[in-house]
């Protein structure tokens, strides 16, 4: 049980520490770049080290996932159990889809009759640009 935890909680880090460090590189960047003449040197550094240090966790959380994963797949009732977790998370992640699938369609519905006003609204403004036509001198 606290295997398939961890297994499952590293996972989770793991992609959450992801987003984390390519939110924060791309902030990190847009800093470095809209700074203009100050100078930004402190706060780089310590966003680089930050950012160094995070790598290291993700590659020693990325290290203990692969080695749960592994003995995993070595020992039966492991690999049952993280099977049948699997599924209760499929079913679960199922119901939750058909509980919301009026909610989801009433939201695509919305979503494409946006589009589908936008682009109306480009093909009339491409269509006025067309009919008009500069005056010759």
């Amino acid at each position: 049980m606290s295997s398939r935890f961890a297994f499952v909680a590293g996972a989770l880090l793991v992609s959450l520490a992801a987003q984390s460090l390519s939110a924060q590189q791309a902030s990190g960047g847009a800093l470095r770049d809209t700074a203009g003449a100050r100078p930004q040197t402190s706060r780089a550094t310590s966003s680089d080290s930050a950012l160094v240090e995070l790598g290291r966790a993700i590659s020693v959380l990325a290290t203990t996932v692969q080695t749960v994963v592994e003995e995993t797949a070595k020992n039966p009732e492991m690999r049952a159990a993280a099977v049948q977790t699997a599924g209760k998370a499929v079913s679960l992640a199922q119901r939750t889809l058909e509980e919301n699938r009026g909610e989801l369609e009433r939201l695509l519905a919305e979503a494409s009759q946006k589009l589908a006003a936008v682009e109306a609204s480009e093909r009339a403004k491409a269509a006025e640009k067309s009919k008009v036509t500069p005056s010759k001198p």
